[in-house]
């Protein structure tokens, strides 16, 4: 069996950015035509690299997008106003009212997240 091609420096640069990322894993694969499935999660699991865990209702939500730092864990989201389409950012820990409403800085109006 021969041994696998060494990643390069650009493949490398391209898997730290897409892989923490809320690109679909399908996404990664086409990204790294010539790397298997396996070979891709195997380096990124060498490099420290972990997928950002969604709620499966948020993964192609495009209202909704997940803030990380990279590292594939979330801290936090970002919601646009079904009123004037500017983004409403939501940290871990943030309280939010009983009903799960939040208000837009912009247009003042209130939005609610329903889980």
């Amino acid at each position: 069996m021969s041994r696998p091609r060494p990643w390069t420096e650009e493949e490398v640069w391209k898997l730290r950015h897409l892989y923490p990322s809320e690109v679909s894993f399908e996404e990664i694969v086409e990204a790294f035509p010539n790397r298997t499935p396996n070979a891709i999660r195997l380096k990124a699991s060498r490099l420290g690299l972990k997928r950002p865990t969604l709620p499966s209702a948020l993964c192609r939500s495009s209202t909704i997008l997940l803030c990380s730092e990279g590292d594939g864990r979330s801290n936090g989201y970002l919601f646009r106003c079904s009123e004037c389409g500017s983004w409403i950012r939501v940290n871990e820990g943030d309280e939010l009212n009983e009903n799960g409403a939040i208000v837009c800085a912009k247009c003042r109006s209130t939005c609610y997240i329903v889980a």
